[in-house]
């Protein structure tokens, strides 16, 4: 007993060491929790930055048009803009990929991952800590989307310009109608335009039109009297001299110079010349003149000013013209997205440019009144409405009522003008526009164009070249698809 006693006694006179080593201890452990807190915070800054820096990146890409390789080439370079704060505190690896579907592009997918270094966690044997995100990136229409193409057919468009058109507005049918859950949610018109526009001949008959039944002038006879060649007299040799010719001159078509005119140089020559004889008795001879027919082609021409920049009061109606002929049919709006593809394979140029006709009757096609009716009301239904009005060149043409054939340029571009501002401020259809200038040198035509999109928070854009302009389509495409994060 008494060596019990005798330790416990020296237990507690040693008692203040111990409580030392125990705060020693305890201090530690508050040291070693509130390092990995620490720790923690700098990964959660790490991980939260590298996710907003993966997202940017993803949407970046995705709204890119190129090849796979310019995406990625997009998606470093915006996702290293995003992360300079954090050279200091971690490390980072990303894996861009390109998402297509059906052969078209159809997001973008960015993995990352950051390593951060511990400062309180090696105490414990742990180095480092890794954090990892995938954002994705993906089109999709979801909701009621109405989109008409507004797009210039005239002579300027032959060849090159022409090809990449039909390229362009093909590639953006068909990459949004991939990413349509239900075809009825996407719909199209198709406006090509020059002098005139051919809204088709299955319209003849409707109540905002007006167009005179076609007719044929009358057939006549035409004769003369001929009377025969029995000889020929005063014979001799006739020496003409050379002539010069002359140099050709310059005409156009759609604004497009071209030669005409002219004439070759002739060298001289000589020839024999006789007078001929003619009996007394003549040869009555006759044939029948063919009336000609004229007849609707389906062109149409422009109701008297104001309404001319209006889509309104349809009592007014809208002039046929007969004896006209304006290229490829208008579409109306169609959720047929094959119909619309085919209709574009279909333009042809001809024709000169008068962009109020396009404007008017894609205006017309978004409509929820007459003349077409088919489009929805955006008081009434949710649904976007976009009009993408495109053309390489100025106004060459301007009305002389009902007809487009006169050449004030500055009248024309007064009526591009109003209606697009017309169109801004129509409420119950709520219509953006999209511009494109493709090869366009005139900074007038540029300005209005422009200004034609901003009215209505839409969007301008100036192709000079093949690839700036089917850019610029696919740019109008991925903007209209809402590119959204999935993940």
């Amino acid at each position: 007993m008494s060596k019990v006693i005798e330790r416990a006694k020296s237990f507690l006179e040693s008692r203040s060491g111990n409580i030392s080593v125990m705060m020693s201890i305890g201090m530690v452990s508050l040291i070693g929790v509130t390092g990995i807190g620490v720790d923690y915070s700098r990964v959660m800054r790490a991980k939260s930055e590298i996710f907003a820096a993966a997202d940017s990146a993803a949407l970046a890409a995705a709204r890119t048009y190129g090849t796979a390789a310019e995406r990625e080439t997009v998606a470093r370079k915006v996702f290293g803009a995003n992360v300079t704060k954090l050279d200091t505190v971690a490390s980072y690896t990303i894996s861009p990929e390109n998402i297509v579907r059906e052969g078209a592009n159809y997001g973008y997918r960015v993995a990352a991952t950051a390593t951060v270094k511990t400062m309180f966690g090696q105490m414990f044997g742990v180095d480092k800590y890794t954090a990892n995100v995938l954002a994705e990136a993906i089109g999709v229409i979801s909701s009621n989307t109405e989109i008409a193409l507004v797009l210039d057919s005239t002579y300027s468009m032959t060849g090159w310009k022409m090809d990449t058109l039909k390229k362009a507005a093909v590639a953006m049918v068909d990459d949004l109608s991939k990413i349509t859950p239900k075809a009825e949610q996407l719909k199209f018109s198709l406006v090509p335009f020059s002098n005139y526009v051919n809204i088709g001949m299955g319209n003849r008959k409707k109540s905002w039109m007006s167009v005179p039944d076609d007719y044929k002038d009358p057939d006549k006879q035409v004769c003369w009297n001929e009377y025969p060649v029995i000889g020929q007299t005063n014979c001799r040799m006739v020496t003409y001299p050379a002539t010069p010719g002359s140099a050709p001159g310059t005409c156009y078509n759609d604004g497009v110079p071209y030669s005409c005119g002219g004439s070759s140089p002739q060298p001289a020559r000589t020839v024999q010349v006789c007078d001929n004889v003619y009996g007394s008795t003549p040869t009555q001879k006759c044939y029948i003149q063919q009336g000609a027919w004229h007849r609707w082609n389906g062109c149409v021409g422009s109701r008297n000013y104001p309404l001319n920049t209006k889509d309104e009061n349809y009592n007014v109606k809208i002039p046929g013209l007969l004896d006209y002929s304006c290229g490829t049919e208008l579409v109306e709006l169609t959720s047929n997205h094959g119909q619309v593809r085919s209709a574009i394979n279909k333009l042809n140029p001809n024709g000169e440019t008068y962009i109020p006709a396009g404007l008017v009757w894609g205006w017309r096609t978004l409509s929820s009144v007459e003349p077409f009716a088919g489009a929805k009301s955006t008081s009434t239904t949710p649904v976007r409405k976009y009009l993408v009005l495109m053309t390489d060149g100025f106004n060459t043409k301007s009305p002389n009522y009902p007809y487009h054939d006169s050449g004030d340029r500055a009248t024309s571009d007064k009526l591009v003008k109003e209606t697009c501002a017309n169109i801004a401020k129509d409420k119950d259809n709520d219509i953006t526009i999209f511009s494109v200038a493709f090869d366009v040198k005139d900074a007038g035509i540029k300005t209005m164009l422009k200004d034609c999109a901003k009215n209505t928070n839409g969007q301008f854009f100036d192709a000079t070249n093949a690839n700036e302009f089917l850019a610029a389509f696919a740019k109008i495409g991925s903007t209209i698809a809402e590119l959204r994060l999935s993940k």
